[in-house]
């Protein structure tokens, strides 16, 4: 008995090291078909005919990231970014960032300087590469939107107050809106909210929009335009968050919760490409987990999107080999070591020792692509609220992009 149970163990130990490890058809297959972007030691100046290669006949591509604090995958993105416009007339760039405060961006451009206009992102995106991209941005005249239900900044106030100027519409009555949002997002996203504590002021807010939207959807026609639709489309979102923030806090479901988020996001896409931008070429940034084209437990706005703009849309999942990034909180973490109870992801990464490099994933399955297909270790992103480690490649994306080794971006201010 004691012999077979040391053979069974050498044999689950065999099994796990070969697990670890591409077989020599997949791995010649990996160096065959994985494309190196040419970048310099800064992860700029790159090659990225690879890529403009698939994404020529299409109308949408969705570029993401495995977190949102990593500077090597801001830099190659702004460096693809330029090749997407330069190249294919990529001319409008919608970012995982609030619809209403990246409009007034947008709007002023012209106006505010690059470092000014990263205002109107989140946080961990106000860094010196985002400010590089605005730059860019303002020099080539390409239109930005955000479409996240979530605001993310103070930057919709002021367009508010004076398109309802322009619209003679009065002022006061709503003078302190969105300084109740603020206090009232607060009070939602509090861990020990209690739902009849707070449901008579949220849904006091929310007739209060609606008051003010329907005050403004009643203005003449005529002096309606995109900027009065943004508003409209903002002020919509607002109702829409205190909504389904206010149920989380009544039933906690995190997965209707986030199932709504997404779900908002790929509407204000849609009504993005088919009101503002329409028949224009849209890149779309956010999270890896956002534009998944599939996801085994939740849905996303990737497959939202999918089911509407399947043959337009093209979709980039985003991963590092090794290094840091910064968190949600602004605070460094190292990425994970490779898994040792399977293939990771990170095999792949480092077995290419490329700095950035793209791979194509085939639309059929072949004996010399079965990691695309199978489960593979991913330990260094979110996946699902279950805090699950793996995912089918081939089922989240078109094509990947591999980048070596990351680090956490220095803030701008």
């Amino acid at each position: 008995m004691k012999n077979k149970i040391i053979l069974v163990g050498l044999t689950l130990n065999i099994f796990l090291a070969d697990a670890q490890n591409l077989d020599l058809p997949n791995s010649n297959y990996l160096n065959k078909k994985s494309k190196s972007i040419e970048v310099d030691v800064n992860h700029s100046n790159g090659n990225w005919k690879p890529v403009l290669k698939q994404v020529k006949n299409k109308r949408i591509v969705l570029l993401g990231e495995l977190n949102h604090g990593s500077k090597e995958i801001f830099v190659s993105r702004n460096d693809l970014i330029k090749s997407l416009h330069e190249a294919l007339g990529f001319n409008v760039i919608l970012f995982e960032s609030g619809i209403g405060e990246l409009v007034s961006i947008d709007l002023q451009k012209e106006m505010l300087t690059s470092v000014e206009m990263t205002y109107g992102f989140f946080s961990g995106w106000r860094t010196d590469e985002f400010v590089e991209l605005m730059n860019y941005i303002k020099s080539n005249n390409i239109s930005i939107s955000g479409f996240d239900v979530q605001r993310t900044g103070s930057s919709f106030k002021n367009l508010l107050e004076t398109e309802l100027i322009r619209l003679n519409l009065d002022t006061n009555q709503f003078s302190n809106i969105e300084e109740r949002f603020s206090d009232e997002k607060g009070k939602l996203t509090n861990r020990k909210a209690v739902f009849d504590s707070i449901k008579v002021s949220t849904k006091e807010l929310v007739r209060d929009y609606e008051l003010q939207l329907s005050f403004i959807e009643k203005s003449d026609s005529q002096y309606l335009n995109n900027t009065s639709y943004f508003v409209i489309r903002t002020i919509e979102n607002r109702i829409k968050y205190l909504e389904y923030f206010l149920n989380f806090v009544a039933d906690k479901d995190w997965n209707k919760r986030w199932e709504a988020r997404d779900f908002m996001m790929y509407s204000n896409i849609d009504w993005l490409l088919k009101t503002i931008y329409k028949n224009q070429k849209v890149i779309v940034i956010a999270h890896n987990f956002h534009i998944s084209k599939h996801n085994e437990k939740e849905e996303v706005m990737g497959e939202f999107l999918k089911r509407e703009y399947d043959s337009e849309m093209y979709s980039i999942g985003v991963f590092a080999g090794k290094g840091s990034f910064s968190n949600n909180r602004g605070v460094e973490e190292n990425l994970k070591p490779v898994s040792n109870v399977g293939l990771d992801i990170k095999h792949i990464i480092n077995q290419l020792k490329y700095r950035v490099s793209f791979l194509d994933i085939p639309d059929k399955r072949n004996r010399n692509s079965n990691w695309l297909f199978n489960d593979i270790i991913i330990n260094d992103t979110f996946i699902d609220l279950s805090n699950s480690n793996y995912m089918t490649l081939a089922k989240n994306f078109d094509g990947l992009i591999f980048i070596d080794e990351v680090s956490a971006p220095e803030k701008d201010r």
